[in-house]
């Protein structure tokens, strides 16, 4: 009977290192998928909210909507579907609007893409561009290509933008043409 025992036992064993050697020589299909699952989204959210709150005084820096928002751990990255900020300051209220965006560096860069509109409630100036990017603990707004400007005297076209939020105060670069209405 010991001899029996011992045969089982020695059998099961043997059983068990064949199914082990067996899984070693597959590809785990996890192992596959891994860059896949690093690479997708962490969050997916639709119809977004998110405000961002000055750390000494507690006011509203930003209120931004989107209607899609998915999250990327991996790449630090958030992109956004039909953005739209709205920002006020002692300088005034402006929103801004595109296609898409992104949400990078945690928060402190908001990149607008495809279509940006961007408009001053305070001094009705209307802006058009490819890309406009906010940068939130600096408090400004850059358009690193050609843009658009309307204004109550008529319109401005220039190669590049930066824009000073707290002091108001806007550079204009590269081929910066006016056009002025008699009004």
């Amino acid at each position: 009977m010991k001899r029996q025992g011992l045969l089982s036992a020695s059998g099961v064993i043997l059983l068990g290192l064949i199914v082990l050697m067996t899984l070693h020589e597959w590809d785990n299909p996890l192992e596959q998928d891994r860059e896949a699952f690093l690479n997708a989204p962490l969050i997916i959210a639709d119809d977004i909210t998110a405000k961002a709150y000055d750390p000494e005084t507690g006011q509203v820096q930003y209120d931004l909507k989107a209607d899609h928002l998915e999250q990327y751990q991996r790449q630090a990255l958030t992109e956004l579907t039909a953005p739209d900020l709205r920002m006020e300051n002692e300088n005034g209220v402006w929103t801004i609007r595109s296609q898409r965006g992104e949400v990078r560096d945690n928060g402190d860069v908001i990149v607008f893409l495809d279509q940006v509109e961007a408009h001053s409630e305070t001094n009705g100036v209307d802006l058009a561009t490819g890309e406009l990017r906010y940068l939130n603990k600096a408090n400004r707004v850059s358009a690193p290509g050609d843009l658009t400007l309307r204004h109550r005297d008529g319109s401005t076209r220039a190669g590049r933008m930066d824009t000073d939020l707290t002091s108001g105060e806007m550079t204009l670069e590269q081929g910066v043409v006016s056009e002025f209405t008699g009004n």
